[in-house]
């Protein structure tokens, strides 16, 4: 029997994947937290419409990895100087899969080459669970404001 193994490749964010990550983002957070968040809430989180400007400043100024399988951008994350974790999605189709854990080590050897003693993170209800297994602590919980509507957060925080 042949097993196929698919590779993930882990490539620098330009802000020209600007409307790969509107994508990425809006897919993640409408179909990937529906056991956590109302369909209101995940529409006030994502928005009426991918927006690729909006994201293009954001990218611009943050150092981010795009992950891909077989050419497809499934996920990325980025990591605004030196230690926060700002975006980190994958898409629901990719979940599971190690994604997201490739690009948190990569971006952790980045934070640590820049002199970073800690990585937080602002993370969803969703992604406490991804982001505690990999050492991160749960410091608080916050609220925040979308469109008029409260959505849930969690602070974090690792040691480096």
């Amino acid at each position: 029997m042949i097993t196929e193994t698919t590779q993930t490749t882990l490539r620098p964010l330009l802000a020209d994947d600007a409307a790969t990550v509107a994508e990425i983002f809006r897919d993640a957070v409408l179909n990937g937290t529906t056991a956590h968040y109302t369909e209101a809430e995940r529409e006030a989180w994502a928005g009426p419409k991918p927006d690729p400007e909006r994201w293009r400043d954001r990218v611009g100024s943050s150092v981010g990895l795009m992950a891909e399988r077989d050419g497809t951008p499934v996920g990325l994350m980025t990591l605004v100087a030196p230690s926060h974790i700002d975006l980190a999605f994958v898409r629901p189709s990719a979940a599971g899969q190690g994604i997201g854990a490739e690009l948190l080590a990569a971006l952790t050897q980045i934070a640590r080459a820049s002199g970073a003693r800690e990585l937080t993170a602002d993370a969803s209800k969703a992604a406490r669970p991804f982001f505690e297994r990999h050492g991160f602590t749960w410091l608080r919980q916050k609220t925040v404001i979308r469109r008029g509507v409260e959505l849930i957060t969690n602070e974090m925080r690792k040691p480096l």
